[in-house]
């Protein structure tokens, strides 16, 4: 290892540098750990964060979950979408609070993703929905450690895109020598996500590389590719990749049927308002 490819290991890995869950956050994420806790105490603690609130009212009422009325209850929102999903949303907005500035619309992205995968994974009746979801809510965390810990290298990261046209994960390679998708897995490995969303954010690239859970990372790389197609995206990732040949293979999906799936996932993100921004810049 050259000392420059040292020096760059030891500032994004050094635990100390870890971003840290606030207080609050902490404490939810603890209780749900524990297990035995009443849906009025997880319920009560959300409430305390307005930003985490709004999110999981934003999700229940996404319209993949179809409901017929607007669901207002952070307690019923809980019982709707699970638990796994709620602590995405709470490991996500930790962690992209930190990237609001460096990485806009990374939250959105993200947000679609695992609305998609939500979609996806019903429709291919997977039974992991839950953690599907939460892994495409995560998917990009290995971007915000990267913009946290080595700014001028990701500075440097976004000017060889722009420059050479290329993918965020291709001038990674350049630049760093690591991709975003294996500081992702690092991440979840420290805070102990389990295998199913640590090997998806690991593969969400190449899913035909991943032994145990192949089709749930095609799920997420193809919601990936057609949110990004739309144009919801960060604004220095917009690059949309090449679908991964085995990880389409493992999906077994016929091309006709991929239109259909198509035109049913358009027809759910153009019904929620936060995506509508996107879809009429790619109309102009």
């Amino acid at each position: 290892m050259t000392p420059v490819a040292a020096d760059i290991k030891e500032r994004l890995f050094n635990i100390r540098e870890l971003p840290t869950i606030p207080v609050l956050h902490n404490r939810i994420l603890k209780l749900m750990d524990g297990g035995n806790y009443s849906l009025d105490d997880l319920s009560n603690l959300i409430e305390r964060d307005q930003v985490l609130s709004g999110k999981v009212l934003k999700l229940v009422n996404s319209p993949f979950y179809g409901l017929y009325s607007r669901v207002a209850s952070v307690g019923k929102a809980i019982v709707l979408i699970g638990s796994n999903p709620v602590r995405g949303i709470i490991l996500s907005t930790s962690l992209f609070d930190i990237a609001d500035e460096k990485l806009p619309g990374l939250w959105d992205h993200s947000y679609c993703c695992s609305v998609v995968s939500g979609f996806l994974a019903n429709r291919f009746n997977m039974k992991d929905i839950g953690e599907i979801m939460t892994a495409a809510l995560l998917h990009d965390i290995g971007k915000v450690l990267i913009r946290k810990q080595l700014p001028e290298e990701s500075a440097e990261i976004d000017k060889t895109v722009q420059s050479r046209g290329i993918s965020v994960m291709d001038a990674e390679k350049m630049i760093i020598n690591v991709t975003h998708d294996a500081v992702g897995s690092w991440i979840a490995g420290q805070w102990n996500f389990p295998p199913i969303i640590n090997d998806i954010i690991a593969y969400h690239h190449k899913p035909g590389l991943c032994g145990t859970y192949p089709k749930e990372a095609a799920i997420v790389h193809l919601s990936d590719i057609i949110v990004k197609g739309i144009g919801v995206s960060a604004s220095m990732d917009r690059a949309v990749p090449l679908f991964d040949e085995q990880g389409w293979k493992n999906l077994a999906l016929p091309e006709d049927e991929l239109m259909d799936i198509l035109s049913e996932v358009l027809d759910i993100i153009e019904a929620e308002p936060a995506f509508s921004q996107y879809l009429s810049k790619e109309k102009r």
